[in-house]
């Protein structure tokens, strides 16, 4: 297998072995076998029934963990945690690898060192409970749960989920935005992405239990974002709307002018034309969105690279604008100048002054977890959801969700319905224009209770949406029957968690 390749099996020689890792060779989880692996062999061979699960991965023995980064918390997935506590293999002392060890691959780990490092290791625990859930490993692992996690056990079913594909999202309502994107040891960019609103897709199909969203990519990196800002919480929330930002430009940090010092990427086709401390203002909004698309262009795959970090950004991201809008800074790792050389936006840490959305926006995105899971509910088998549903373009969405959102869809439509009568004639271009789009509204409703649910959407797109689209080039035009720009906006917004959960039910 080539290098570079998402379904790595082997990494390459320049990364040190780490002594008891148990790294899966299913290239559909964890993408690749960690050099040195000794355990994954010894795994197979004491459970056959359990290969190509989502037991046959690094999850079974490791956990994910937590580092604090600046005033940034960062969550790593379990290969990713272990890289980090261990340096990519420079500090594989054993406080390290301990520290990414669950209970059951420490307890692996106690019994080989009398039993030897074989499959009779593994037997050897069959009959303890090493998480306390009240199961014994042997079955915890016959039923396909995790031996080492007491939240999975074998009393609990998966979580709900979803499965969307890029042709799914490109049916539905779409959002476009243009933002900084502010990173801290890489180029800082002004850019355009186009995909879906974050907060329509996931308030289509949440539970009212739901607080936020756990998003995950395939080399096991993991961000947390809460549904609802707030002011104890530097995190970039998933509802509402964040502040509109400014277009900042300087020579000095500008790339194309200075190649050798330069910082800033203006090169995006909707940054021409802008000026220094013009407002960057988006019809729908600055938003955190899922992105498939950016300067127009599908985003680029990504892919581990030689060092075992992700190359590229896509197919999809989720993307935050700035919590606190700001200037392009300077990278963390640059040179300090001299003093005539100055910096006119040096790099701060503190994201409070400079904000660096971008360590927050996670690129490869194929898993987003409603959190909290429901009761009775452990995470899905997500053995499928790594580098295939990045070659597929599919994410997977699950926890505190309902799959199919009857109950949002009806509720949406009647709020929609009640909005445009409670309206006065005058948001319309006359009362028959009112009256044409509210039958237009219960006409999908009736499509919906027959199950109709591609002809629905089709209805919602061209005689409802496309008579209430002009505020998105800021004035009414010919089509439009609401001839308020206010009222278009309030109504477009609605029915755009209408036509997602048109697409997740088959439309």
């Amino acid at each position: 297998m080539k290098k570079g390749k998402r379904n790595l099996f082997v990494l390459p020689a320049v990364l040190v072995s780490v002594s008891f890792l148990l790294f899966s060779g299913i290239q559909i989880y964890a993408a690749y076998n960690h050099q040195g692996d000794l355990d994954s062999a010894n795994f197979r061979e004491a459970y056959p029934g359990q290969i190509s699960t989502k037991l046959d991965s690094c999850t079974l023995c490791h956990s994910g963990g937590s580092y604090t980064s600046g005033k940034k918390v960062v969550t790593l997935g379990s290969c990713q945690w272990c890289h980090y506590k261990t340096g990519y293999g420079a500090d594989s002392s054993e406080e390290n690898l301990l520290a990414t060890l669950n209970p059951y691959g420490l307890a692996y780990k106690n019994k080989w060192q009398t039993r030897g490092r074989t499959a009779a290791a593994l037997l050897a625990i069959d009959g303890d409970d090493s998480d306390g859930d009240g199961f014994s490993n042997a079955k915890e692992i016959g039923a396909g749960t995790y031996p080492g996690d007491a939240a999975d056990d074998p009393s609990k079913i998966p979580a709900p989920s979803r499965v969307l594909s890029l042709a799914e999202f490109e049916r539905m309502a779409q959002h476009t935005q243009f933002m900084m994107m502010n990173a801290s040891k890489s180029d800082d960019r002004y850019t355009e992405y186009r995909g879906i609103d974050l907060e329509d897709l996931i308030r289509a199909i949440m539970l009212d239990s739901a607080t936020g969203i756990t998003v995950y990519a395939p080399d096991g990196f993991a961000t947390y974002h809460p549904l609802k800002p707030s002011a104890n919480d530097s995190s970039y929330h998933v509802l509402g709307i964040y502040p509109k930002g400014t277009f900042y430009y300087d020579r000095q940090a500008d790339m194309a002018t200075n190649p050798a010092t330069g910082w800033c990427d203006y090169s995006s086709p909707a940054a021409a034309g802008r000026v220094n401390g013009e407002g960057i203002t988006n019809p729908d909004d600055l938003k955190m969105m899922l992105a498939f698309k950016r300067d127009g262009e599908y985003l680029t795959p990504g892919l581990l690279n030689l060092s075992n970090k992700l190359d590229g950004e896509g197919p999809y991201r989720v993307v935050p604008p700035q919590k606190t809008p700001g200037p392009p800074d300077q990278r963390s790792n640059a040179p300090n100048p001299t003093a005539e050389d100055a910096w006119i936006w040096p790099y701060n840490e503190d994201n409070s002054i400079n904000d660096h959305n971008a360590g927050f926006s996670s690129r490869t995105v194929t898993m987003i977890k409603v959190e909290p899971l429901p009761p009775g509910t452990t995470d899905i088998n997500t053995l499928e959801a790594g580098w295939p549903y990045v070659d597929e373009k599919k994410v997977i969405i699950y926890g505190a969700i309902n799959p199919r959102p009857l109950y949002r869809l009806y509720t949406g439509l009647d709020i929609l319905i009640n909005t445009v009568k409670a309206q006065g004639t005058k948001s319309f271009k006359n009362r028959s224009s009112q009256l044409a789009l509210v039958t237009h509204l219960e006409t999908i409703k009736k499509q919906v209770a027959r199950k109709a649910y591609s002809a629905a959407r089709n209805n919602l797109k061209q005689n409802v949406a496309n008579k209430m689209d002009g505020y998105l080039t800021g004035k009414v035009d010919a089509n439009d029957c609401v001839v308020d720009l206010k009222v278009q906006k309030q109504l477009y917004n609605d029915l755009q968690k209408v036509w997602i959960a048109l697409v997740i039910l088959g439309g």
